[in-house]
């Protein structure tokens, strides 16, 4: 009965991939693309999640400031959910953005019509997809849409695409950068890509963000650690109750006022934190935006977080006490960071992936592409140990 369960299951998956690859072929059909192309125009695609844009968005200046594209006009298709840092950081590099929901645009097909029929509606001299892991239905389709006389793009690899969808999506492209096979960090991965699409060696060193001077609509204490709560997966989220206890420990062991901090969606959770931290305490949980984010960011003199988002910008900002608690999600690739890039990043991982921190091949072959640990393994001992060796 369970074989059968899981054939029957196989089989309505199936049917829905071929349902959805059929329902989007015919809203292609329908999309006209330009047939005119502007000259010295550029169109970067970059439709993944806030982190990775922490870790790609240098390289748009690097870009623009290339003797070649210099006088380009830049558009960047970008994931609406870090729209206002790149309104923030970017707008001097950046000529024109195109904002897309990504859950909208797989769900929603009259919004995905809408979308694909403004990005297509003008052609561009060339259209550069620099992500490694590239997705068909994403970026993939949208190269194939846009009218360019070169459309550039990686090698890639079949992390978040089919074998076979890959092998028609390559075809795509007019030009495939190359790309070490080997697992590598995400902000060499895109200094590799645009190294070798630019033919020159770029000078970043590391992730970088500016500041400008904001005042914000809030007032944070002094003498402050924040800890940030959220992730986008449950998987990849800290007990909220062990983030209390190491809360309890900063406040009376080391004077550090607390600030916390996390989406929208994490409001539950802060909630519980109100429960076991009873001293008091700034509550920002869905109270701010990701611009604000930077600057608490920026005034802390220490963070606690899960490996998300959250410590690209602390790396970015160069924040000297920060760290992470990890259950070893995509070793490798997004954590630990190099040390070439930081050695303020301050990792705190799942037990088994502690015993053999010193094997890196092991652990970037067993967790290289995600991590089934629990998190929760983690013990506050052990955080607060990682603390005081830094504190």
């Amino acid at each position: 009965m369970k074989l059968n369960a899981r054939l029957f299951d196989l089989m309505i998956q199936k049917l829905k991939t071929l349902i959805k690859l059929i329902a989007f072929c015919a809203i292609n059909i329908f999309v006209k693309s330009s047939k005119e192309v502007t000259k010295k125009t550029l169109l970067i695609i970059r439709l993944d999640a806030i982190g990775d844009y922490i870790l790609f968005r240098n390289y748009i200046e690097a870009l623009k400031k290339i003797e070649r594209y210099k006088n380009y006009k830049i558009t960047l298709i970008g994931n609406s959910i870090w729209k206002d840092l790149a309104l923030e950081l970017d707008s001097q590099f950046v000529d024109g953005f195109i904002w897309l929901d990504k859950g909208k645009f797989d769900k929603n097909l009259i919004y995905r019509y809408k979308k694909l029929r403004e990005i297509a509606s003008v052609g561009y001299e060339i259209v550069v997809n620099p992500v490694y892991s590239r997705e068909f239905y994403y970026g993939d389709m949208i190269v194939k849409l846009v009218n360019a006389s070169e459309k550039v793009g990686s090698i890639g690899d079949l992390s978040n695409i089919k074998k076979w969808q890959k092998k028609r999506s390559d075809t795509y492209y007019t030009q495939l950068i190359d790309a070490d096979s080997r697992l590598m960090f995400e902000f060499n991965r895109n200094k590799e890509f645009f190294e070798n699409f630019l033919q020159q060696q770029l000078i970043i060193p590391k992730p970088f963000i500016k500041l400008n001077n904001k005042k914000l609509s809030f007032e944070l204490p002094e003498n402050y650690a924040l800890l940030f709560i959220g992730a986008s997966a449950s998987f990849r989220k800290w007990d909220i109750e062990k983030f209390a206890q190491v809360a309890k420990y900063l406040k009376n062991n080391l004077g550090l006022n607390i600030v916390l901090c996390g989406g929208s969606s994490d409001k539950s959770d802060a909630d519980i934190f109100k429960q076991h931290y009873t001293d008091d305490y700034l509550d920002l949980v869905g109270k701010m935006s990701l611009v604000d984010f930077l600057y608490v960011i920026y005034n802390g003199k220490l963070m606690i977080a899960n490996e998300t988002s959250a410590p690209h910008f602390a790396v970015a900002l160069e924040m000297t006490k920060l760290f992470v608690i990890s259950n070893g999600n995509h070793y490798g690739r997004f954590t630990p960071y190099p040390t070439k890039i930081t050695s303020n990043y301050h990792v705190i991982y799942h037990p088994e992936i502690e015993k053999d921190l010193d094997d890196y091949k092991k652990l970037s072959n067993l967790y290289g592409l995600g991590s089934e640990l629990n998190i929760s393994d983690i013990s506050v001992e052990r955080v607060i140990e990682t603390i005081n060796a830094v504190y």
